[in-house]
């Protein structure tokens, strides 16, 4: 009697008792560079907190992003090998339908080179949070060995003091548009745009950029930079009434490949004027700048 008093104890304090998963969450991405080294980033998560971050190169030559992508697929089954420890729930996130599908098929023979780990292969929008660090450590590593400069990037959704004083001071905005006519396969052009919440004061200034290498945005980050160095160039835009002091640099899906992963980022501006960088991790656009500082007119 005494045995099954124990044992309906143990069973009752069993049930009760919350029992803890453990998971196991990794985001890769990678940036293909035709021509030249391509990158893969991923970032590791146990129980939602980071426990890894890395940038490899892709091996081989990649003739394709879908070859980047299982590459960096591949990179996270073996991050997976590494930081598995018996995690009853593992996820491997990734942006591509295409290679996750791959994957997705390929699971069963996965998991037996894992002995026998459960894996699961998960698309992801890269607008998402872990995602986008995991975009942009595949961007990283290049920018590392370059020692550029960064700032810190603030983001503008609820500070009221960044979007009072471009809503009620006219502080300058500056962001990056693609010019698909005159992009290629191999060049990226890029529009420098400048304005205040009213209205565009520049946005006649192009930048065409050949792809790969340090990262095209890196290229045309430093090739304005240089521009906006340039007294001629400096003068032309004073005339329209550009006053880069003050300004703030908008982060946007054109160059959200500038951000890094400790919440710095390669600024578009030089380091003589006095800027901010802002940013918002979901709509990226500069719509979303402009309509949210309306309200504080």
């Amino acid at each position: 009697m005494f045995g099954l008093y124990i044992l309906a104890r143990f069973v009752r304090n069993f049930s009760t008792e919350k029992v803890k998963i453990s998971m196991l969450e990794v985001y890769c991405d990678a940036s293909f560079n035709e021509g030249e080294n391509s990158y893969i980033g991923c970032t590791v998560l146990r129980d939602g907190e980071q426990i890894h971050q890395s940038t490899t190169k892709v091996p081989d030559v990649p003739k394709s992003n879908l070859d980047c992508e299982l590459s960096a697929l591949d990179f996270a089954v073996t991050l997976t090998g590494i930081f598995s420890k018996g995690d009853l729930d593992i996820t491997i996130y990734n942006d591509s339908t295409e290679a996750v599908k791959i994957f997705q098929k390929e699971k069963q023979e996965i998991e037996k080179k894992l002995s026998g780990l459960s894996i699961n292969f998960e698309y992801i929008p890269r607008e998402k949070v872990n995602q986008a660090i995991a975009d942009s450590l595949s961007k990283k590593f290049p920018v590392f060995f370059l020692n550029i400069p960064t700032c810190e990037v603030e983001s503008f959704s609820r500070r009221e003091d960044i979007l009072s004083d471009i809503a009620r001071k006219g502080n300058n905005i500056l962001y990056l548009g693609k010019v698909e006519e005159k992009s290629t396969n191999k060049k990226t052009c890029y529009r420098l745009i400048i304005r205040t919440i009213d209205k565009i004061l520049s946005d006649d200034r192009l930048y065409l950029i050949k792809k790969g290498g340090p990262g095209t945005q890196v290229k045309a980050a430093e090739e304005i930079r240089k521009d906006l160095s340039d007294p001629l160039v400096l003068s032309s835009l004073e005339a329209k009434g550009v006053r880069l002091e003050d300004s703030y640099f908008l982060l946007t899906d054109e160059t959200w490949g500038l951000r890094s992963t400790d919440n710095q980022t390669c600024s578009i501006l030089p380091g003589s004027f006095r800027h901010r960088i802002i940013c918002d991790e979901v709509d990226r656009s500069p719509q979303n700048l402009l309509k949210r500082a309306e309200r504080f007119r």
